[in-house]
């Protein structure tokens, strides 16, 4: 299912298809921008991404990459699409389904805010959660959340979008930039 979005501001990322061609141009793109800031050259950086691109692919991602977020320097957020399949079971009531998805994600996130909301594509749920991300010898990260999961009109696709900054400060400009983008989702089908 074609999907279009408008992306943050100052998004740096790439799309990932199916098209292993286009995904090296898209790979290239992104390290032409980023490799050297990175201390990589652009082949090496560029092989990094295209290193990615079966396991976002296995994971139902389309689109992946950074931004600024918040009115710090350097606060900066991930946004992660993907697509996923609700179970042959759904019930065929839209609303009913989007019910059962924010049961499912409250049973996994306990301490996510978590409600149902209707975006112009049809029903969804937001959520937004904090927490603490640990990294070995002791580095401990804070990691805002912000995720939508919108039930597109076939019944069965799940749209996924989530960012995550680690900023505290940054939350509400998190929450702001993820509605922005799902208020954003349309099909891309011709009408």
């Amino acid at each position: 299912m074609p999907l279009q979005i408008d992306l943050p501001p100052g998004f740096a990322g790439m799309p990932v298809g199916t098209d292993d061609k286009m995904n090296r141009g898209h790979a290239w793109t992104v390290a032409e921008s980023v490799a050297a800031g990175a201390g990589k050259s652009v082949e090496e950086f560029s092989s990094y991404l295209m290193a990615l691109v079966p396991t976002m692919q296995a994971n139902g991602i389309r689109v992946f990459g950074k931004f600024a977020v918040g009115s710090r320097k350097g606060d900066v957020a991930t946004l992660t699409l993907g697509v996923a399949q609700w179970p042959d079971t759904a019930p065929g009531n839209r609303d009913a389904v989007v019910a059962a998805m924010a049961e499912e994600y409250r049973g996994r996130n306990k301490r996510a805010v978590v409600q149902p909301v209707r975006l112009p594509v049809g029903p969804a749920i937001v959520a937004i959660s904090g927490g603490e991300f640990h990294l070995p010898e002791g580095d401990v990260r804070a990691q805002i959340k912000a995720e939508y999961q919108i039930l597109m009109p076939d019944g069965r696709s799940v749209v996924i979008l989530s960012v995550i900054a680690e900023s505290e400060d940054a939350w509400p400009a998190v929450a702001e930039a993820t509605a922005r983008v799902a208020w954003s989702l349309r099909s891309g089908e011709p009408s």
